[in-house]
């Protein structure tokens, strides 16, 4: 989804007008216009985030926001594109010779690997479950 239509979204779920969200933002209402047609200023980052404040997005919803502007999230903005293990994931994942399944299971055990930090939610607890029972049979039905 393109910057604009994402903002006029989100802008449209929380009730507010173009000018609502300007006075929220601090900058001129056609600033808010042009963004939502046609992306001008999306190249500007702090406006974005202004936005995204302004809109009290959650951090997926400012992530997503960042990301249709051509930014990066925020965790990868604040970690830096270079950052040795983050390359490592991303030259593992963009590796055609890694087959979709063992990108699958790499994906799986990072997610593990974080899950003392970052638990997880009832629908990826689901969802995860589902998956990993296609690998281990009888995963979810093991008694305590």
């Amino acid at each position: 989804m393109e910057v604009g239509q994402l903002l006029r979204q989100f802008r449209e779920q929380r009730g507010l007008s173009q000018n609502a969200l300007a006075r929220r933002m601090g900058v001129n209402p056609a600033y808010v216009n042009r963004l939502e047609h046609g992306g001008r200023g999306a190249s500007n980052r702090a406006l974005i985030e202004r936005a995204a404040v302004a809109l009290e997005l959650s951090a997926a919803e400012r992530d997503a926001l960042l990301s249709a502007a051509g930014h990066l999230p925020q965790a990868l903005q604040e970690v830096g594109p270079t950052d040795p293990t983050l390359q490592l994931v991303a030259d593992l994942l963009a590796d055609p010779a890694v087959s979709a399944a063992d990108k699958a299971l790499f994906r799986a055990h990072v997610r593990l690997a974080a899950l003392p930090w970052r638990p997880l939610l009832d629908q990826e607890r689901t969802q995860f479950t589902a998956w990993l029972s296609g690998i281990v049979p009888n995963i979810g039905t093991a008694s305590s």
